[in-house]
């Protein structure tokens, strides 16, 4: 059994054999509801303090493991989507019992639970067994508890860092999670493609994609990965690039001429190659039943319906004037820029980038 969160949502996840269905759903629901005690908030503070120090450990060994929290803390300032997924090292010794238990009144309530299972063999006695443990939350009145809804803020960070690299992430404002932009936004991720000069191999490793030419072209590039977030009301899309840093100026300039290559030509052999990697993705991901079960629970609290079944299908439906459409919109918007790593001021300014762009 585990728990995990991400920025918007929690996962209670159980896996057992058939036998012990009703004593493992019975065992996640008193993890996920029962009262928070004093014992337990301060067993879970020190826990969050250790997660704290295992952390700054590692980012001794690897200057860039934070880029995703510093490109969302730039993109949305200090709070929402912005806010560490740790939390705030600081405010670790202000979370007590009382506090805890007000979080799960305001967020674990009937109207924003979704309790989905698989390899059930009788779905009757599993919906009796559910009712009969959670039937109790039924009576208790709706807290209007609302999460605040995040605002896109934009703007530029740099830090410098020991190492002789530098990372350059640059991101715009994409669509929600329901937009029907999603589909080309994803053909655009895999058009561009993940690279790096080294590879230990694997599914999809090697393929053509236009990062990969970038690597082939340019020796000071040693990566690029392709930044493509998605909220239930907001999104990030864009690229980072890593590479030596005396040629920060010009990994910058290879940022641009990727982002804007999104919006001239694109052939149909490139596009069709880029669906095809996409589809896989998505199937590969897919492959197990524990993950199906996840994306059927994510599609139903976005949508209110599944729609896993027909994403290949919109894959296929994306054409390349859309994508030319889509990247027009998002890279006309206010970017996000974070420079990390040594020569940082080598950079041109976020205003310099926008006029690049358009």
């Amino acid at each position: 059994m585990t728990m995990d969160y991400d920025e918007e949502t929690t996962y209670f996840k159980g896996h057992c054999i058939e036998y012990d269905v009703i004593d493992m759903f019975q065992m996640m629901v008193d993890i996920a509801l029962e009262p928070r005690s004093v014992l337990a908030a301060n067993v879970a503070r020190s826990k969050n303090a250790k997660s704290h120090e295992l952390f700054n450990h590692l980012s001794k060994f690897d200057p860039f493991s934070n880029q995703q929290e510093l490109l969302k803390r730039t993109a949305y300032g200090y709070n929402t989507l912005g806010m560490p997924r740790l939390g705030l090292a600081k405010n670790i010794d202000n979370v007590d019992a009382r506090m805890m238990q007000q979080f799960m009144m305001d967020n674990i309530t009937p109207r924003k639970c979704l309790i989905v299972a698989s390899g059930v063999q009788n779905h009757q006695e599993y919906v009796d067994l559910v009712k009969e443990r959670l039937g109790e939350m039924l009576p208790v009145p709706e807290h209007n508890y609302q999460r605040t809804a995040s605002e896109y803020i934009g703007g530029e960070f740099r830090t410098w860092s020991e190492t002789p690299a530098t990372n350059i992430t640059l991101a715009f404002e994409s669509s929600p999670t329901h937009s029907s932009d999603q589909a080309a936004l994803f053909v655009m991720k895999h058009l561009l493609g993940d690279a790096s000069s080294y590879s230990s191999g694997g599914p999809g490793k090697g393929m053509h994609c236009r990062n990969m030419e970038m690597l082939s072209k340019y020796s000071y590039v040693d990566g690029a990965s392709v930044v493509n977030s998605s909220f239930s009301d907001s999104g990030l899309f864009g690229l980072s690039v890593e590479g030596y840093g005396q040629n920060s100026y010009d990994l910058m300039g290879r940022v641009t001429d990727q982002l804007n290559g999104l919006k001239g030509n694109i052939d149909e052999v490139e596009l069709n190659r880029a669906k095809n990697c996409a589809k896989m993705s998505i199937l590969s991901a897919m492959e197990s039943t524990e993950s199906r079960l996840e994306e059927i629970a994510r599609n139903f609290l976005a949508f209110g319906d599944l729609t896993f079944h027909q994403y290949c299908e919109k894959i296929d439906a994306v054409t390349a004037s859309e994508i030319n459409s889509v990247a027009d919109r998002t890279f006309g918007g206010k970017p996000t820029l974070l420079v990390t790593g040594s020569a940082i001021n080598l950079v041109p300014a976020v205003t310099d980038v926008a006029r690049q762009l358009n």
